[in-house]
């Protein structure tokens, strides 16, 4: 596959995770807290800077510092101007493309409908779209790093759990990660939607300062990923959290397109879950659906609590926020015994910008330590 333009050695990795974690601070902060040598990680962040993904900044030019420097002292932070990420996320109507910041800025975006019947030819609109974004956005191409694309698929070698919508015959069998990365001229990864949701939760959410957590993703199906110790858990097989396999398709079940059908047999139709209103989790006529999808889901929220032992189980997808707040009340009334210290929350990533699970793909691969695939060298 193609590579950054450059290389991040293990110890790169670690200062820009622990800013992430923490927020700006001095060097001498992320000296101690990484065990790094005051020279060596002098060296190591003036790497990061050339290469515009940390900078250097006054005390007073970050907004409430969680660092205990003092005012006079330079602090470093995760550079938001200069390297963007491509995020292509799929659902089953309609694609988003957009460019994003280090620390999660959207600076340009489209929305396209398509019924992306071919994945070549979806594939070539997508990065025709990424050069015309890169173009109105006033960026060089040089200025993008990588690319991520988030799919509603169980992406596996084993063709009998390559799952794909029903909508989508052509991309059975298909080589995604290939063909994006062949049209896109960037190195790109390929994700199933919920583990990159997860990933946008990690870096951008509610748990950018949790080490465990678990994400109950709702689309027009149901998916999801576990973030722990601070890696997305895909398993074995890169699968895990595939929730929607819990609840049959022939039956009602808790999912976006059920919650459609919910509202067509009381007469409300609507052709894409981006129509549903977003005060729809106050309306009374779903409170029927939340009762029973919640039931549904409790057994499952109460499962993760058990097995993980997580900080929280968050609620996100593509669900209007309040949707997914009024399943949280109801779930934390339901799996409140036996007690656990785990929490359930909503994720706070506005559903319109879904993309930026797509777009923190490529963020984990090039920056996680433990995706660092090189020799163990003593001050890399």
């Amino acid at each position: 596959m193609l590579q950054p333009s450059f290389s991040l050695g293990h110890n790169h990795r670690r200062i820009l995770e622990t800013l992430r974690l923490y927020g700006p601070m001095p060097r001498i902060e992320i000296a101690d807290l990484t065990d790094l040598q005051p020279a060596t990680l002098t060296r190591l962040s003036q790497d990061l800077i050339d290469w515009g993904m940390l900078e250097d900044v006054d005390f007073e030019s970050v907004a409430q510092p969680r660092s205990a420097a003092k005012r006079k002292t330079r602090l470093l932070r995760v550079n938001s101007d200069r390297l963007r990420m491509a995020g292509i996320a799929f659902t089953v109507d309609r694609v988003a493309v957009s460019l994003s910041s280090l620390t999660g800025e959207v600076i340009a975006e489209r929305m396209v409908e398509t019924e992306m019947r071919d994945p070549g030819a979806v594939a070539a609109m997508t990065a025709d779209i990424v050069q015309e974004l890169l173009e109105g956005a006033g960026l060089d191409r040089q200025q993008l790093l990588a690319a991520g694309v988030s799919l509603p698929i169980n992406l596996t070698d084993n063709e009998r759990r390559f799952f794909t919508p029903s909508e989508w015959p052509l991309w059975r069998g298909s080589k995604p990660r290939q063909i994006f990365e062949a049209a896109l001229g960037v190195p790109t990864w390929v994700e199933n939607d919920g583990h990159a949701a997860a990933l946008a939760e990690a870096y951008f959410g509610v748990g950018a300062q949790m080490e465990n957590f678990c994400l109950i993703y709702f689309a027009y199906g149901l998916g999801g990923g576990n973030i722990l110790h601070r890696r997305l858990f895909r398993g074995s097989l890169g699968n895990a959290a595939a929730f929607g396999s819990h609840f049959p398709q022939d039956i009602p079940r808790p999912s976006g397109r059920d919650l459609m059908r919910y509202l067509e047999e009381m007469g409300e139709s609507h052709r894409s879950l981006f129509d549903l209103p977003e005060t729809l989790g106050t309306d009374t006529r779903i409170d029927g659906w939340l009762h029973r999808a919640a039931s549904q889901l409790a057994p499952l929220v109460h499962h993760a609590q058990m097995l993980l032992d997580c900080e929280a189980v968050v609620l996100g997808g593509l669900l209007p926020r309040s949707v997914l707040e009024a399943l949280a009340e109801h779930l934390r009334i339901l799996v409140s015994e036996p007690p656990s210290d785990t929490q359930i929350l909503v994720s706070q990533i506005d559903r319109e910008h879904f993309h930026l699970g797509a777009a923190s793909i490529p963020q984990y691969e090039v920056t996680a330590p433990h995706k660092y695939r090189g020799r163990a060298v003593k001050g890399i």
